[in-house]
């Protein structure tokens, strides 16, 4: 008989993605996989993968008007006894956790089966999900540090694991980089909470580059309604560029590129690091618990990135910390002996290891 284990997470890619690369290890490794998502999780899984899903609904109630957060707990109410059933007919032997409302129907109702909890953090803030499953949960397994806001009590269950990031990154051989003297390439990561900002400083400080007498070749990510306008001012200006809102080559930009801009992603500054790719980050403002800043914290103190917050996020300040690090090499070539201090290649194995105690 096949051993399940029912995968449950939130919409975001910050969540989605580890859930993806985990199921892809354990399908691998002999194991049934199920994931339980919204309806935006369930599209990137259908983009990424042919495992089978099923959809519920939650909504968080914080900071929300009286209405909408009765509104918000007779959701969550309803997606627990969806997945009662859910789990009633899948039997699984395990359900693993990622975090966003969405993930804590499937999770609580696991407390009423025989199925242990695992659930995984990779921010440094423990989401407000998670935090709330820590009292059914056998196991906490956090990709960084413990996470700031972790009760003592909960410090026992804890496991560190590391970032759970796709194999193709985990087993990418890196080669030291060779800089050219005048040519530089710029990779811009950033999704719907990061692109459209992206969109309206980074070209004007691009072709402020060029007008120095840089070679600039840049990759960016960018809003749908944005990618038309930036590649028509990219190419007026006669910049080598690639723009995209999705590209499946991204791990090849990452590898060209000499610096990348970011926002604070625990997944995406995971990857960065992993492939020695310095960064500058411009964390998301009004991300839960400022966990994109605390994240990008975590990495700057550790001396692999550069940290720019969205209200002095400018074009003369981006320009001129750019400038800085074209003009003076050494910090990339030191940022990236720093990222080498941090590796994720035995996060599957930790985890593999995890799970076996349990079951």
């Amino acid at each position: 008989m096949t051993k399940k284990i029912i995968f449950s997470t939130g919409g975001t890619g910050g969540h989605i993605f580890p859930a993806i690369n985990l199921m892809k290890y354990f399908s691998q490794n002999g194991y049934e996989v199920l994931l339980i998502t919204d309806k935006k999780g369930d599209f990137f899984l259908k983009k990424n993968s042919e495992f089978k899903s099923a959809i519920i609904s939650a909504k968080s109630p914080i900071n929300k008007s009286f209405a909408k957060k009765i509104l918000s707990y007779v959701i969550i109410f309803y997606s627990i006894l969806k997945s009662i059933l859910i789990l009633r007919r899948e039997k699984p032997i395990l359900v693993f956790g990622f975090g966003g409302y969405v993930s804590f129907p499937i999770c609580f109702a696991s407390r009423f089966f025989k199925a242990p909890l695992v659930i995984y953090e990779n921010n440094l803030v423990l989401g407000r999900a998670n935090k709330r499953l820590l009292p059914i949960s056998k196991k906490l397994l956090i990709g960084t540090e413990i996470p700031i806001n972790l009760p003592q009590k909960y410090k026992k269950i804890t496991y560190y694991v590391g970032n759970i990031l796709r194999e193709e990154i985990i087993n990418q051989k890196i080669l030291e980089k060779k800089y050219k003297e005048n040519f530089f390439s710029l990779l811009v990561l950033g999704g719907s909470q990061g692109a459209e900002i992206f969109g309206e400083i980074i070209p004007s400080v691009i072709k402020m580059l060029k007008d120095q007498g840089y070679e600039i070749e840049i990759n960016q990510q960018c809003l749908h309604e944005q990618k038309k306008p930036i590649t028509s001012f990219y190419n007026k200006n006669k910049i080598k560029n690639n723009i995209f809102e999705f590209s499946e080559n991204v791990l090849n930009f990452i590898l060209s590129a000499d610096l990348a801009i970011s926002r604070g992603g625990a997944s995406t500054t995971a990857e960065l690091v992993q492939t020695q790719t310095p960064f500058i980050v411009v964390p998301f403002p009004h991300a839960m618990d400022n966990h994109q800043y605390l994240n990008a914290k975590y990495y700057s103190d550790k001396g692999c990135c550069w940290i720019i917050e969205q209200h002095d996020f400018s074009v003369i300040n981006l320009f001129n910390l750019i400038v800085e690090i074209i003009k003076d090499r050494q910090k990339l070539k030191f940022a990236r002996e720093n990222m080498k201090k941090n590796d994720y290649r035995d996060v599957y194995n930790k985890i593999d290891k995890v799970i076996k105690e349990i079951i």
